[in-house]
C-alpha cells in the first residue's frame, strides 16, 4: 500500500475511490471472444490472485477507502461514469493509470496520472491533460474512440481494420470524426430548414384562417 500512502501524501485527494471489475461485463456477451486469447491462471494461481484482491479490500477498508464495482461493467466503464459525473459537478477528475483506454476521457477539468514506480527501476509519475493528451496515441480525445476501432487491441482479442497502418488510422480516425461533425451539422441544417417550412406554413394559415 506504499503507493496509495504516496498518491495521498503527496496529492491529497478530497474525494477517492478504488474501482474493481465485478464478474463477466456485457461486452463478453455481444463479442464472445473477447479477451478469449488471455492466459488463463491455474487453480492455484486463481486462489492466490482472490486471496491478494480480499486482501486489498480489507486494507483499503482500514485506509476508509470505498471499492465500487457495478455488476456486469468493467472498472473502465465505471471510472468514465464517475468522471462524466464529476466534470458536471464541477469536481477536478484525475484518473490514476497508466491504461491507453482512459486517453478518450481527457477533457478540460478530466486529467490522467499515472503514479510511477519506486525501486531500482523507478519510473517517475506522469500527469497527461489537454496540452499533451495527443502525445501518446497521436490523436485528440476526441478521437481516440475512432483510432481504437481501426487499430483494435490484442490484448483484449479486439481486431482491427487489416492492411492500414498506425499513420494512416490517425489519419482515418481524424477524417472520421469530422465527417460525423459534417454529417450532424448537415442533419441539423436540413431540419432547421424544415422547421423554418413549417413555421411559414403555420403562419400563413394563421394570418389567412385556412385551417
Amino acid at each position: 500500500m506504499n503507493f496509495l500512502q504516496r498518491l495521498v501524501a503527496k496529492h491529497r485527494p478530497e474525494y477517492l475511490g478504488w474501482v474493481h471489475d465485478s464478474g463477466l461485463s456485457f461486452r463478453h456477451e455481444v463479442y464472445p471472444a473477447y479477451k478469449a486469447t488471455r492466459e488463463k491462471l491455474t487453480d492455484e494461481l486463481q486462489a492466490d490472485f482472490d486471496t491478494g484482491v480480499e486482501r486489498i479490500k480489507e486494507l483499503l477498508e482500514a485506509f476508509r477507502v470505498p471499492v465500487l464495482a457495478v455488476e456486469g461493467f468493467e472498472a473502465d466503464d465505471v471510472i468514465g461514469t464517475l468522471a462524466s459525473q464529476g466534470v458536471a459537478q464541477g469536481v477536478n477528475v484525475v484518473i490514476v493509470s497508466g491504461d491507453k483506454d482512459f486517453q478518450q476521457l481527457v477533457r478540460p477539468g478530466v486529467w490522467l496520472l499515472n503514479p510511477g514506480r519506486g525501486g531500482p527501476a523507478s519510473v517517475d509519475e506522469s500527469w497527461v491533460g489537454m496540452e499533451n493528451a495527443s502525445d501518446r496515441l497521436g490523436v485528440a480525445p476526441k478521437f481516440v474512440t475512432d483510432y481504437l476501432a481501426l487499430v483494435g487491441d490484442t490484448s483484449d482479442n479486439v481486431p482491427g481494420v487489416p492492411g492500414i497502418g498506425k499513420r494512416r488510422r490517425r489519419n482515418s480516425s481524424t477524417r472520421m470524426a469530422t465527417w460525423r461533425r459534417s454529417s450532424r451539422m448537415q442533419q441539423r441544417s436540413r431540419r432547421s430548414a424544415r422547421v423554418r417550412r413549417c413555421w411559414r406554413t403555420w403562419s400563413k394559415r394563421v394570418s389567412r384562417k385556412t385551417w
